[in-house]
């Protein structure tokens, strides 16, 4: 970091854990070890869904209960466009299941540089699709089906909202991606990480639209057609470079008549939701998305 921040309790260990686990290379280890204590779920089953140039992207379904034609979320994974994968957000899905009686379904789409936008707002966009076709068949209720997801994966489940008007209940948006400034003062605090860095956001923005500019649909913050969607829980890290483009884009959707609740974390960096092995702040936050959906479906006690 760029100046001395406090951390939140656990956030020391976490960074810890992430430099080691990095320097492994071991993509099954690292989901292995943040997802070790996730809370268990009543069921979880492998899918697969047709992706948008009619390939098949991975699926995977988490029942928070037994309920028939349970609502459920639509969640895409972070990763910058370029990385990520439904295993290393185990945690989080397995505990907004749990907490909130939704179903997850945690969805798989291309990856830039192979495949740059629109590609993989294409498949979440046919993901949503799928879902909604099939959700009776799944004992899922496709009239009640929120998106979501956290970071890059919050990005495309905002901009598949706004191409898709109607089609969701509710976003559950996780320290996202939002505009394409990075003059913000939070690229300035704390540009040079740990986490998230300054150089790497742009370098993320080059393999995944490097011409698109201010396209609503690759920078939200942009786009003039907020109105159009449901309510929105926004959830923002303090020490992340995004933190101020989070802020911006909750008072943008409520400027625009959009019931939203924001929260940001204190003392917590870039990617911390599925920490929460070592990090109450993680679980914290996502029992804060489970209430959140459970307002959606009038469950909220």
């Amino acid at each position: 970091m760029t100046e001395q921040m406090a951390l939140a309790p656990g956030m020391a260990a976490t960074l810890a854990e992430e430099t080691r686990l990095k320097a492994l290379n071991d993509p099954d280890a690292t989901a292995a070890y943040w997802a070790e204590g996730a809370p268990g779920v009543a069921a979880v089953e492998d899918l697969t869904y047709p992706g948008a140039a009619g390939q098949t992207q991975a699926a995977r379904l988490y029942r928070g209960s037994d309920v028939a034609t349970a609502p459920v979320l639509l969640y895409l994974h972070g990763g910058g466009w370029t990385g990520g994968s439904i295993a290393l957000n185990e945690a989080a899905c397995r505990a907004l299941a749990a907490e909130s009686g939704w179903a997850v379904m945690s969805v798989s789409y291309r990856l830039a540089p192979a495949d740059p936008y629109p590609a993989g707002l294409n498949d979440a966009q046919a993901a949503l699709a799928w879902l909604a076709d099939n959700a009776a068949s799944l004992g899922l209720d496709p009239a009640r089906i929120a998106i979501g997801g956290a970071s890059a994966g919050a990005n495309l489940a905002l901009a598949c909202a706004l191409s898709r008007p109607g089609a969701t209940v509710g976003l559950l948006l996780i320290y996202g991606v939002y505009d394409r400034d990075f003059g913000r003062d939070s690229y300035r605090r704390f540009g040079e990480g740990p986490g998230l860095s300054a150089a790497r956001m742009q370098e993320l923005f080059s393999m995944y639209a490097p011409d698109a500019g201010n396209e609503p649909l690759v920078v939200p913050l942009h786009s003039t057609d907020l109105s159009t969607l449901p309510p929105a829980c926004l959830i923002a890290a303090e020490l992340d470079v995004l933190a101020d483009e989070s802020a911006d884009m909750a008072e943008a959707l409520r400027k625009a008549g959009v019931d939203t609740d924001y929260h940001q974390e204190p003392g917590v960096t870039h990617g911390f939701i599925n920490r929460g092995r070592h990090l109450p702040a993680a679980r914290a936050c996502l029992s804060r998305g489970a209430d959140f959906l459970q307002r959606l479906s009038g469950d909220h006690t």
